[in-house]
């Protein structure tokens, strides 16, 4: 199949670039003792996670239930849910998976969540594990103190649950703009993980996971020698929003296919709206830079740029999601690619597993 016998709108998928944004990931930590655990949350297809567990990756980071029982389904992990699982439904569901011999490590945070985790492991018949999840700065969910981290891996230890160390995510340093401030603000950050690994270790509680950072601040992660791993995801597909923090690094593997439907004196509208692309992190582009999603309705994109002057109704353009996260999961399907090729249809079976 072509490209030009799709209907839009449409994901495409190009298989060089994800082959290539794979590589690149695992030399840059090549040699630093850190691994990568990806996270499935851009993804979120099967596909991908095999690619990269196959290339060197230890495992693979979800964030939600739903998310790890898709990577159970087929056969993939060992999993880490970088989130905190609570709530009858959810404990449920996380005894299902431990009933089934998963390895998966949950993200807790208060005793609340341990319990969960134990209720979860004991109706499971079976012994669950867990990080404590450390608050860098994010002021989202995380311990506040390394004297709270150390009373929780006791905690752990004495729920019978097999405690393996830590997480944190810098994920505050999107919001500064300034590369240095930002590099200053990302050591800050990773430097208050590593006030709680000293903690533990001095508490007879050395963590045996320490798992931090996103694609934008792998290269400094590298570097802090408590550093075990990291949850990179957006690196496997790249969107215009990480190359704003990593430019030049990664390719782009994923755009949106749409179609002209028509053409006004300086704009054009697509087929394509808030129901097939999201520009939360601003507007999406042609890969050329000379055309950009510069309004979005329900069902129609209002196209913008010195391109347009060359555009018909009936004419094709791709865009680069600006979040490819959000993009990708109101889609089913990706339509994989080797230049103008359709070689693949790769189901998103991890789309909108937000529970």
């Amino acid at each position: 199949m072509r490209i030009d016998d799709i209907d839009t709108p449409a994901l495409l998928l190009d298989l060089d670039a994800v082959e290539d944004n794979i590589a690149t990931m695992q030399r840059l930590l090549a040699g630093s003792g850190v691994r990568l655990r990806p996270h499935f949350k851009t993804p979120k297809c099967p596909q991908v996670a095999r690619m990269q567990l196959d290339a060197g990756a230890i495992g693979i980071t979800v964030a939600k239930l739903g998310e790890a029982e898709v990577l159970a389904d087929a056969g993939l992990g060992p999993i880490l849910v970088a989130n905190q699982v609570i709530g009858e439904p959810k404990v449920n569901r996380l005894a299902a998976l431990l009933a089934r011999g998963v390895d998966i490590t949950v993200a807790v945070d208060l005793d609340a969540t341990v319990d969960a985790l134990a209720e979860a492991a004991a109706r499971a018949g079976t012994r669950a594990a867990a990080v404590i999840e450390v608050d860098a700065g994010l002021r989202r969910c995380g311990t506040s103190s390394p004297a709270e981290t150390v009373r929780l891996a006791r905690r752990l230890v004495e729920a019978g649950i097999d405690y393996r160390g830590i997480m944190g995510y810098e994920g505050h340093m999107y919001g500064q703009s300034d590369p240095q401030a930002r590099e200053a603000l990302i050591r800050e950050a990773l430097g208050v993980v590593g006030t709680h690994v000293e903690a533990l270790a001095e508490a007879g509680l050395p963590p045996a996971i320490v798992s931090t950072s996103g694609t934008a601040s792998v290269e400094l992660a590298r570097t802090f020698p408590f550093i075990t791993e990291v949850q990179a995801g957006t690196y496997v597909f790249n969107d215009l929003h990480n190359e704003e923090f990593v430019p030049g690094r990664f390719r782009f593997a994923l755009t949106l296919l749409t179609t002209v439907i028509s053409v006004r004196e300086r704009y054009a509208v697509a087929d394509c709206g808030l129901k097939s692309l999201t520009n939360e992190f601003g507007p999406p582009l042609s890969p050329d830079g000379r055309l950009k999603a510069a309004r979005l309705s329900e069902e129609h994109a209002i196209l913008s740029g010195e391109g347009v002057a060359g555009l018909r109704p009936g004419d094709r353009v791709e865009l680069i999601p600006s979040h490819g996260d959000t993009t990708l999961n109101l889609h089913d399907v990706y339509y994989v690619r080797r230049g103008g090729e359709v070689v693949d249809t790769w189901p998103i079976l991890a789309a909108r597993r937000f529970r």
